[in-house]
């Protein structure tokens, strides 16, 4: 009774790799930010990273979104949220990033 082993009540929580993130770098948004009728236009959105605090960032989305009647070009977001886009090659001075979506 009391040197029993613990009973497994749950499985592990498997979590993807949180994306190492520094300013400047091109993000995509991995599925719905939320549940508010703004943030269907934010899903699969890309963007930059701007600023970063703990598991928070902001990002300058490329496409400006409209919420509340105004129009927006930075977002909130979790790294949790986040998917780091890596270049796949150069235009004159300008890199170039897949647009792809290769779902993990």
């Amino acid at each position: 009774m009391y040197g029993a082993d613990p009973i497994p009540t749950r499985r592990p929580v498997q979590r993807a790799e949180l994306p190492d993130l520094a300013p400047g770098d091109h993000v995509r948004l991995i599925g719905l930010p939320g549940d508010l009728a703004a943030h269907e236009q934010l899903e699969g959105a890309f963007g930059r990273v701007l600023h970063i605090s703990g598991n928070s960032v902001v990002i300058e989305t490329d496409e400006p979104y409209t919420a509340s009647g105004l129009v927006h070009r930075t977002f909130f977001a979790s790294r949790y949220q986040l998917r780091k886009v890596e270049p796949v090659g150069k235009m004159g001075d300008r890199d170039l990033y897949d647009d792809e979506d290769d779902s993990e």
